[in-house]
């Protein structure tokens, strides 16, 4: 079924391009957010309107700026299972929040690398392992949210993230 839905998304997007129109989102985009929903169990979300069945830009939780996703906004929406490493993929994302839901494993080092990542808040989830290294790659990032999950090992150096203003770790 994920391979069916992944393949059904990234045709469509392959015809409306071949068709001369304008994709209404980045097929690595897209293809990243379908990984999304089917990692966390998306059928069973507090509110998964228009995603998989509807175009991207009607997905709940999806902001899209010139074909691209710059946030994805899921907070106590009962995501349960682990994030993909594709989310690494939303190179326009400018926030992720995740907070409270039931998210565990580890978190992707490939959030580490999205240039544009201003908010992340990944707090009261099951997260468990380090922070990612990567995160002191996070030029940008202004608001950073960990709490409450099961984290462990040091946090990396975040001096290169001048416009930090909150931190929140626990």
């Amino acid at each position: 079924m994920k391979q069916l839905c992944t393949f059904f998304i990234a045709t469509t997007l392959f015809i409306a391009n071949t068709n001369y129109c304008t994709a209404q989102v980045n097929v690595n985009d897209s293809l990243a957010l379908v990984d999304l929903y089917n990692s966390t169990d998306g059928a069973h979300w507090t509110n998964n309107s228009g995603w998989l069945n509807r175009s991207v830009n009607t997905w709940f939780g999806i902001t899209i700026v010139s074909h691209r996703v710059t946030e994805l906004v899921l907070q106590y929406n009962n995501l349960q299972g682990t994030l993909p490493s594709s989310l690494g993929k939303l190179t326009h994302l400018t926030n992720l929040d995740l907070y409270n839901n039931s998210l565990f494993g580890s978190i992707p080092s490939s959030l580490g690398n999205l240039p544009n990542l201003q908010y992340i808040q990944l707090g009261f989830n099951k997260l468990t392992g380090s922070i990612p290294l990567s995160f002191s790659n996070l030029r940008n990032l202004t608001i950073f949210g960990v709490d409450n999950n099961l984290l462990t090992g040091k946090v990396p150096s975040l001096a290169n993230t001048t416009k930090l203003s909150d931190i929140f770790f626990k």
